[in-house]
């Protein structure tokens, strides 16, 4: 329920940060800090403590969830940014563990990732701006993404050569993120370059190239995950043309093209796992949740056109139909596990 609160208030404070007037939602400030911390990283924690089914692995979700009670409810800034730095190297922790039972690449690169959740923590409680903030949060979401890919890259046999690439674009990403640290510009141009690269090789080696061949669900996901491999390299270019100066025309698209474009694909392209795995509960796919996402993808055009072309009204009402595929994803999710349990429910009293 606290993730789920993030990733609405979060949601809020970009739609009123973009110049929509709806009233005044706590915490503004923390618009990038709530979705990738608050709400992405207590998905991400509880998806990796079920995974591993220790006590203590807990930790990370409830700590990630107490951040963002601490973030809404005005506690100092310190107690949040605390919160998250428990969360994140009690991660690091678990990737350690996980990486000693199956000592593996995937776990390595998740591993790395979570230590980007430590550094991305460690920034805010040092003082740092939240622009500094934004390549650590970043590389937090695509190693971890990258490495869940590639665990699944196995499947089609992964040379040792093609992992060798991916490890090089992701010290790459690593690179430019340490250097934003000292010149913000230089840093978040070099990261992108790394996230381009992590692109390029997602499109070339994901095994979704072959399951979009398949249908239902398998196609669905494929599709996701592919488009959202798509604006990951859009992003990366973005970021090397704009160094995410805020006075850059494509400073708004290099960021929403990524945690929109790429992340949220990648959330709606792994729904249909995720959630039963997570809440144990039935998940039906029906064609229907090709709405959302065709939606999503329509909308960031719009919100990227808008911005590139210095266009305000049109990147706004993008941003406002960001907000409205997300919701009725939402709303779809929510149908959905109601549906499944009340199929559930008929199919044990019959």
């Amino acid at each position: 329920m606290i993730a789920l609160t993030a990733f609405v208030i979060g949601i809020w404070i970009g739609l009123t940060r973009i110049g929509w007037a709806f009233g005044s939602p706590p915490a503004p400030g923390t618009h990038g800090a709530i979705i990738v911390l608050g709400f992405l990283g207590t998905v991400i924690g509880m998806e990796r403590a079920v995974a591993m089914n220790r006590t203590w692995a807990w930790i990370t979700p409830l700590a990630s969830a107490g951040s963002v009670i601490a973030m809404l409810t005005g506690a100092p800034s310190e107690l949040a940014g605390a919160l998250l730095l428990v969360g994140g190297v009690v991660l690091v922790g678990l990737f350690g563990v996980a990486y000693r039972i199956q000592p593996e690449a995937h776990i390595v690169m998740m591993g790395i990732g979570a230590g980007a959740w430590v550094l991305a923590a460690g920034t805010w409680l040092a003082g740092g701006a939240i622009p500094s903030l934004t390549p650590w949060l970043a590389a937090f979401l695509v190693l971890t993404i990258a490495g869940e890919r590639l665990e699944l890259a196995r499947i089609i046999a992964t040379t040792d050569t093609e992992k060798r690439r991916l490890a090089g674009a992701v010290a790459v990403v690593l690179l430019g993120s340490v250097l934003s640290w000292a010149t913000l510009e230089t840093g978040v141009r070099i990261a992108g370059f790394g996230n381009l690269l992590v692109a390029l090789w997602l499109i070339r080696y994901d095994i979704a190239r072959r399951t979009i061949r398949l249908g239902g669900v398998t196609r669905y996901m494929a599709s996701g995950l592919l488009v959202g491999y798509g604006w990951l390299a859009v992003s990366g270019v973005l970021w090397i043309v704009s160094g995410l100066s805020r006075t850059s025309v494509a400073y708004d698209a290099a960021l929403h093209t990524l945690f929109l474009g790429f992340v949220i694909s990648m959330i709606m392209a792994h729904a249909p796992i995720v959630i039963p795995a997570l809440a144990g509960l039935p998940f039906p796919f029906t064609p229907a949740f090709w709405a959302p996402l065709a939606f999503l993808q329509v909308s960031i055009l719009i919100r990227v056109a808008g911005g590139l072309a210095g266009n305000f009204e049109l990147r706004r009402w993008g941003a406002m139909l960001n907000a409205v595929a997300l919701g009725l994803f939402l709303l779809m999710v929510i149908g959905t596990v109601i549906r499944g349990q009340r199929t559930k429910y008929v199919a044990r009293i019959t």
